[in-house]
């Protein structure tokens, strides 16, 4: 129940801030596509099926894209058919990984420093732009997503986080912008 209702919440600050992504866009396409996503968030949420705790939500022009690890096959399918059910939803961009081992409390800890120094590192590169890219790590694997402009970009951010000490496998699900 809590966690139903801080995702309800969360979904709300999204709708109400834009979200995180905001360059290249104009302001309807924006708006539209930060309502979208709090529109697709909120379905995967009241759909129990879909494990919305686990998935990242971006959306560029109509296009959702579904980011991050899940437990099963059966989730992420699920998580698909949600967001294509969602109205307004162009396309539907499913980049969700399945990932069935449970971690222990130290390797979750550790692959939350990893984040950090990954989040820090996209943010301190001139070639990257760390608000478009989303980072999830399971077990020291980083899963790179969200929406960026040029194939450079997806290239450069990739490139760098292989570098960083800890990573072990980058999963390059960055879309590129239409």
């Amino acid at each position: 129940m809590i966690k139903k209702l801080l995702m309800t919440a969360f979904c709300v600050i999204m709708l109400l801030t834009g979200g995180i992504s905001v360059a290249e866009k104009s302001s309807g396409e924006y708006v539209d596509d930060s309502t979208l996503t709090a529109r697709v968030k909120l379905a995967l949420i009241e759909d129990s099926a879909s494990n919305a705790m686990d998935i990242n939500v971006e959306t560029s022009k109509g296009v959702v894209q579904l980011a991050g690890f899940v437990g099963s096959e059966k989730i992420k399918s699920r998580a698909g058919e949600v967001a294509a059910e969602t109205e307004g939803v162009v396309e539907v961009s499913n980049r969700l990984r399945i990932h069935t081992k449970t971690r222990s409390m130290g390797r979750t800890l550790d692959d939350t420093v990893l984040a950090a120094k990954v989040k820090l590192a996209l943010a301190e590169n001139d070639e990257t732009s760390a608000h478009k890219v989303n980072v999830e790590i399971r077990a020291g694997v980083v899963e790179l997503s969200g929406f960026v402009t040029t194939y450079a970009e997806r290239d450069a951010a990739v490139k760098l986080v292989s570098g960083i000490d800890g990573v072990k496998d980058v999963i390059n699900s960055i879309d590129i912008t239409r």
